[in-house]
């Protein structure tokens, strides 16, 4: 009797499948993740917010996004590395009954620190690498504008409109 799956029930699929699915799964949080810090940003520098702003991170990263995504990586995974100290030292401890003394609470609020200033480098580098996607936003390798993109709010009123020129060399 056959059982139903189309085959992939066989021990050495299932784990190629899995690892397919982590690596699908970990890019599209990443890049999820690269889109909303620099529509943070943008936010911050420019008057846009919400969708407007998600817009404008989305077509500002096209073409830059393995530049986003090696910028990315070593804050993350030092926040996860901060995460994980924070899960051993703290959390683990007051599972196992412990009672939280001063210096738990002084180790948890060192750890609240390094999470921070490592989420304000993180802030600080999706800002420089805004300023970067900005100043070459239309400029292609012969130095000539191949493309110009304008996305305006008129007025504030909730108009938007995309423009995109482009100019032949």
């Amino acid at each position: 009797m056959m059982k139903p799956g189309f085959g992939f029930y066989s021990r050495n699929n299932v784990l190629l499948l899995s690892a397919a699915g982590v690596v699908l799964y970990s890019v599209l949080l990443a890049n999820a993740l690269i889109i909303s810090n620099l529509s943070l940003v943008l936010s911050g520098t420019e008057r846009s917010s919400g969708y407007l702003a998600l817009l404008k991170a989305c077509v500002m990263i096209r073409g830059r996004t393995s530049t986003a995504l090696s910028l990315a990586l070593p804050v993350n995974l030092a926040l996860a590395g901060i995460e994980a100290l924070f899960q051993y030292r703290i959390v683990r401890a007051s599972h196992r009954g412990q009672t939280p003394s001063s210096l738990m609470a002084l180790e948890g609020m060192l750890i609240a620190y390094l999470y921070s200033i490592f989420l304000v480098l993180d802030t600080i580098a999706t800002c420089i690498f805004f300023k970067s996607c900005k100043t070459s936003s239309c400029i292609d390798q012969e130095g000539k504008c191949a493309y110009k993109i304008e996305i305006a709010d008129e007025d504030n009123v909730g108009y938007v409109s995309l423009k995109v020129s482009q100019e032949l060399p």
